[in-house]
């Protein structure tokens, strides 16, 4: 069956299931467009590797579906995007996180079509959204393609395992959907459980997961438990306020398979754990700061290993996000207007003292739409073209630095 007549099948089969249903119907769309710079270390470009500049432009555009009946619910988006570049080979070296978006092994239905594409320039579509929702009782279920967060969403996450987003990404409003089951019952007065089942494109690495939500003391918490990736895990995220202060924080065990690579550190022969806690506070009007420590038994704890580290499992499968073992972030957002707003983002990995920053001004230019102007440098040593090969001497060292521009519309 070709790809247009999966996503065909897929759209009539959520329209048909709730056609006895009267309905409200929405069409929507939506549309972000990335231009952005970037400048790579010498090294890359030494090799052949990568140019030493790139220019870049990015283009997505989502159709959004929305029918509502008094008992379903049927949300559908087609996900257009183009991409061009200056450069002709599009490697796994990364410009930015600002533009790079979540990888997502769940999608266990082919949907992805190519229209186009060359060396420098690629344009596909992607069925983001096909999810129908209803009540059967005290739960609440929802199948098909659709978004599943977990943990606190903030910089840097440890518990989102399924498709978590790259630190510092920008677009966050869109997250890549999977396919999935979930099923909802309220517990208690304040709590909620709830059963994830999510589909792979291989059926080894099907996840099952449970959560349990509620509030303890003015702190929202969750526990996780279950299995992805042919790996059991634990996890609990918590988020609240003492004495004016935000505190948030999320904690996991992961079961360690023998594919996982080399064994970089840890408390345990078969367990990891990662862990990351954070802090916030207003200063002054309209200006909040905040610092956080990350940590990850999977990272490297000697510049030696970063390439083991980016050679892991963890990291090749998407849900690790950064290479070293040990970070500090710190954060700054400021409103400066009614309208506008600036946000400073820094990560100092304290195994090689490397540092990335990530400024970004954003500005409300309507209801409905906004633009925002980001850079991301960094300081570190940068890789270095030795008799062996290429030597990475630290972690964001090796990083582009790049400036760019992002407006999204909504309409």
């Amino acid at each position: 069956m070709t790809v247009f007549k999966r996503i065909c099948v897929a759209i009539l089969l959520c329209i048909v299931f709730v056609l006895p249903c009267p309905a409200a119907d929405d069409l929507n769309f939506a549309t972000r467009q990335i231009a952005n710079f970037s400048n790579y270390p010498r090294a890359f470009e030494d090799t052949g590797l990568l140019p030493g500049r790139e220019y870049a432009l990015q283009s997505l555009t989502r159709v959004i579906h929305h029918r509502r009946s008094d008992r379903y619910r049927l949300k559908i988006e087609l996900e257009l995007t183009s991409l061009y570049s200056s450069r002709e080979h599009q490697n796994a070296i990364p410009a930015g996180w600002q533009v790079a978006g979540s990888r997502s092994g769940y999608k266990a239905i082919k949907t992805d079509s190519r229209h186009s594409y060359t060396d420098r320039w690629q344009s596909h579509s992607e069925l983001e959204r096909c999810e129908i929702a209803f009540p059967v009782g005290e739960l609440d279920i929802q199948l098909g393609r659709q978004p599943v967060s977990f943990g606190t969403s903030h910089f840097v996450p440890v518990l989102d395992v399924l498709a978590p987003f790259n630190p510092g990404y920008l677009d966050s409003t869109y997250k890549p959907g999977v396919d999935a089951l979930r099923i909802r019952k309220i517990a208690g007065t304040t709590g909620e459980m709830e059963l994830i089942a999510a589909a792979a494109r291989d059926s080894e690495d099907s996840a099952v997961i449970g959560r349990y939500r509620d509030t303890f003391s003015g702190f929202d918490v969750e526990a996780l438990a279950g299995r992805f990736r042919q790996r059991n895990f634990f996890g609990i995220g918590w988020e609240g306020e003492r004495r004016r202060i935000n505190i948030w924080g999320e904690a996991a065990i992961f079961e360690r398979n023998s594919s996982d690579g080399r064994h970089l550190g840890g408390f345990s022969d078969d367990l990891a754990g990662s862990w990351s806690l954070g802090f916030e506070k207003n200063i002054a009007r309209h200006w909040r700061l905040g610092i956080a420590a990350l940590h990850q038994d999977f990272g490297a704890r000697k510049v030696a290993d970063l390439p083991q580290a980016y050679a892991s499992t963890p990291f090749r499968q998407g849900w690790m996000q950064l290479a070293a073992s040990d970070y500090l972030i710190f954060s700054s957002n400021r409103e400066i207007g009614p309208l506008s707003s600036v946000n400073i983002n820094a990560m100092i990995s304290l195994v090689d003292n490397s540092t990335l920053w990530q400024p970004v001004w954003k500005i409300n230019t309507s209801d409905e739409s906004d633009i925002s102007f980001f850079a991301w440098f960094k300081t570190g040593r940068s890789p270095a073209l030795r008799a062996t090969g290429l030597e990475l001497r630290s972690e964001f060292g090796a990083f582009a630095s790049g400036i760019g521009m992002l407006y999204s519309h909504f309409y």
